[in-house]
């Protein structure tokens, strides 16, 4: 059965208590054991606080703008969507929809302290986010070299969750989309 629930909320940060609070609410529809809700709870509120708080500073976020947030339950799957007015992610000076030249492409996001964050250029519309994973290598003399300003928050939601991608519509605009399957809670 598929419901969707839409949190709408003041383009302020002064509301994320709000938007991670309401990790809480969703958990409750979904039939997990104490184990899992703890866990599920605990990945949910780091992720809905780190893109609340990426659309606060990385979008052009409009005067008086309303966050809408999307949360489709698809047993057994949550799906999460975040606004973002921003023109889209540029590659080779290209925004979305994407040149079908580009298509199938990866590329570097940004650098982490423990890996990178890459996406794929799934169609002219959508970037599947992936992170690739150094921490056995690291060497913490250099923790922070390399490192990109920003971006920790994107690299936790592509970590904790199980698929993130940025995707533009031409009727809703670009937006993140993030999907967790439930019951895979490692």
């Amino acid at each position: 059965m598929n419901r969707k629930i839409v949190l709408s909320v003041p383009a302020d940060i002064n509301y994320l208590a709000t938007v991670e609070s309401f990790a809480e609410l969703l958990i409750k529809r979904f039939e997990l054991s104490e184990e899992e809700r703890t866990a599920f709870s605990r990945r949910l509120r780091i992720t809905l606080n780190e893109a609340f708080v990426n659309v606060l500073k990385h979008t052009p976020v409009p005067e008086n703008a309303l966050v809408e947030i999307e949360f489709e339950i698809d047993t057994p799957e949550l799906v999460i969507r975040f606004p973002d007015w921003g023109k889209g992610v540029a590659i080779d000076g290209c925004y979305p929809p994407y040149p079908q030249k580009l298509i199938g492409s990866d590329h570097l996001f940004l650098k982490t302290i423990d890996g990178e964050v890459h996406f794929s250029v799934e169609s002219d519309r959508v970037l599947k986010l992936w992170f690739k994973d150094f921490a056995e290598n690291l060497n913490p003399d250099n923790l922070l070299e390399n490192v990109s300003e920003g971006g920790m928050g994107l690299s936790i939601i592509v970590k904790t969750m199980d698929e993130a991608r940025f995707v533009w519509d031409e009727e809703r605009g670009h937006y993140l989309e993030i999907r967790k399957h439930l019951g895979n809670f490692k």
